[in-house]
């Protein structure tokens, strides 16, 4: 069962553990090159189509919004309370997230090659 999210703003590593011990869904607004750089395992990708990102959320269960500097997932945030979702962003976004050191993926040590 998904906890309950009171929080608008969270500190990354409070975010961390709403996401992987409290079944909270993570929306990432961020652009193709900064995705492919660096997400958080388990994040949804906006795209440019954030209304269909938010049509797949589930509404029981809390969801956190993440871009690169926190303020654009701020408005989306209050959108999403707005329309009853339990809603809240990460303080400073990725740039928070990764000054903190908390994993993303790809991981750092790891280099994607692709095939062949």
């Amino acid at each position: 069962m998904a906890s309950e999210l009171n929080e608008e703003e969270l500190e990354p590593k409070r975010a961390r553990e709403v996401i992987a011990s409290e079944g909270a869904q993570l929306l990432d607004l961020r652009g193709d090159d900064d995705w492919v750089e660096a997400r958080i395992a388990g994040a949804v990708r906006a795209d440019d189509d954030i209304e269909s990102a938010v049509e797949s959320l589930d509404e029981d269960r809390p969801v956190v919004v993440v871009c690169a500097d926190g303020k654009r997932s701020g408005v989306l945030a209050d959108d999403l309370r707005e329309r009853g979702f339990q809603a809240a962003t990460i303080k400073r976004g990725m740039k928070g997230w990764t000054q903190k050191g908390l994993p993303t993926l790809p991981r750092e040590a790891e280099e994607f090659k692709g095939p062949g």
